[in-house]
């Protein structure tokens, strides 16, 4: 079961922190440089690498906090204002950030970038590295490690970042953001029970050690560690080297009710549940890859009796006929459902995470939405609505198409190549073309009627579509069914060379239609 693996997971990083003693080698450092000057009297922040023989170890310190800890600065997704805009994400395209770590941490930028470029080669000779600070110092080293991730090879060991009684960072859209993010591991805040961090605005992420005298829990459900240490900020300083000599290593436990009361642990659980039901996108694919086969197979098979499957789709919505008709609207929905959730959980991540992903799904996703999104548009118009691009286009196949247009591929189909399998690349251009039918109904329906404006206004529409048409035929990028004798382009066709004459002057486009060169599109040269 998903929770019981996750509890696992987070209760084996708590016991390997105990028995490794990074915690204690953290907190000696840390307690080492307090009792010396700062290293960079300019901010006031302190930083000090130790290169101990199994890892690195960076400890920040920072001053005590004199403004008020609820201050905050909202970062925008601009780059230039925001040192973190790989964090932003679609739904979440701005945060909120604790004021004086920010302040602390901008104030020392030129030496951190340094100090960057120095712990990217450690990691590079997999030598792990731990980033600590205690109070505003850990805050500035939960700044630090979200920096430094965004620039580390996804291959390479990521650091971990070890906080003691640190004043939360964020908002609750960092806090969404993160969540989603592989980032969120890298995160360990060791806070002493009788701590009462105010959390009214800033909300907590990665994992937490609660340490209860001789006793710690390892938590990293947000909301129950809202639960459990929301208060009044305690200023009272606490000697983190006495709580971990206290510790009892072996009573680590992620939910004991002797130490959590039983409406977080009954929280904790339900939020669990709820987490092994959340789809499972990656294993999942394989099942829409057989959908997707089957459409496949229904496009070739609507091919054979001179048909594209767009029109034989929309016929079969109009007048139902063969169970196979029927199968197919059944698995273009389940993979819309598919793809809307995919989108969906993209959607919450960090802008340098959705590069990952990606990377699994960019072509799926793009075969997907080339594939179905002409069935969506065949229902639309079908329905008597109009106006698909602007006002029925569904949000999974707007991301779909802006991800895959963000990749630098070649888009160019080679001139020897055989195109009959080729899918549209514009996955709107049937609503395209149901739109110049309408058009034209609107034309033919001025018959008789005096409205010179209107006509050269409807007829310039109709020149927009047929330039945008011999654009994709000149490039290779229209499929060959397109030019299906009972296809609805070829409709609009005969429809349009209707209103253009015999006393228009040609165009590339009419040349190629009126010639029959359209009969040999996509057939390998």
């Amino acid at each position: 079961m998903e929770s019981s693996s996750s509890s696992l997971k987070c209760s084996a990083l708590g016991k390997l922190v105990l028995s490794s003693g990074l915690l204690h080698s953290s907190w000696s450092k840390i307690s080492e440089i307090h009792k010396s000057p700062y290293s960079n009297q300019d901010s006031g922040l302190g930083i000090k690498i130790y290169r101990e023989e199994k890892f690195t170890l960076v400890v920040f310190v920072a001053p005590p906090i004199f403004t008020s800890s609820s201050d905050s600065t909202l970062l925008p997704g601009k780059e230039n204002e925001n040192p973190f805009p790989f964090l932003c994400s679609e739904n979440n395209p701005s945060f909120s950030l604790h004021t004086p770590a920010f302040k602390l941490f901008t104030s020392a930028y030129k030496s951190l970038t340094y100090l960057k470029s120095e712990l990217l080669q450690t990691l590079e000779s997999e030598k792990p590295v731990i980033i600590t600070g205690a109070s505003l110092g850990g805050s500035v080293a939960s700044l630090y490690t979200l920096w430094l991730l965004d620039t580390i090879d996804p291959k390479l060991k990521r650091p971990l970042c070890i906080t003691f009684g640190s004043p939360l960072i964020g908002d609750v859209s960092l806090q969404q953001i993160l969540e989603n993010s592989v980032r969120n591991s890298c995160f360990l805040h060791v806070v002493a029970a009788q701590t009462r961090i105010r959390m009214d605005f800033f909300k907590p992420f990665g994992t937490f050690l609660i340490c209860f005298d001789s006793r710690c829990v390892c938590i990293e459900d947000p909301v129950a560690v809202t639960e459990l240490l929301n208060g009044v900020h305690d200023s009272e300083q606490v000697d983190y080297g006495q709580v971990l000599r206290r510790l009892d290593q072996s009573m680590l436990s992620m939910a004991d009710s002797r130490l959590i009361p039983e409406a977080v642990i009954k929280g904790m659980e339900e939020r669990a549940e709820m987490k092994t039901l959340r789809f499972d996108m990656f294993k999942k694919l394989n099942d829409m890859k057989i959908s997707m086969a089957y459409i496949e197979w229904y496009k070739k098979k609507c091919r054979d009796v001179k048909i594209g499957y767009y029109d034989r789709f929309k016929t079969q919505l109009a007048f139902p006929s063969k169970e196979f008709d029927i199968k197919i609207k059944n698995h273009k929905i389940e993979l819309n459902r598919y793809w809307k959730s995919v989108v969906e959980e993209v959607e919450k991540k960090p802008q340098s995470d959705i590069s990952i992903l990606k990377r699994r799904f960019l072509f799926s996703g793009n075969n997907y939405r080339r594939m179905i999104e002409p069935l969506d548009i065949a229902e639309y118009y079908l329905e008597g609505r109009k106006e698909y691009r602007t006002s029925g286009r569904s949000r999974q196949y707007v991301m779909l198409e802006k991800w895959f247009g963000m990749e630098p591929i070649e888009k160019e189909r080679r001139k020897n190549r055989d195109l009959s399998d080729l899918l549209t690349f514009d996955s709107c251009f049937w609503a395209d073309v149901e739109e110049s039918l309408i058009v034209i109904n609107q034309l033919n329906t001025t018959v008789g009627v005096r409205d010179d404006a209107r006509e050269v206004l409807l007829t310039r529409k109709l020149v927009e579509f047929e330039e945008y048409v011999w654009e994709m035929i000149r490039k290779r990028e229209v499929s060959p069914e397109i030019f299906l004798e009972k296809s609805s382009f070829m409709k609009w066709w005969k429809e349009y060379k209707k209103i253009k004459g015999f006393n228009s002057p040609p165009s590339y486009f009419t040349e190629f239609m009126n010639t029959g060169k359209y009969k040999s599109y996509g057939q390998s040269q």
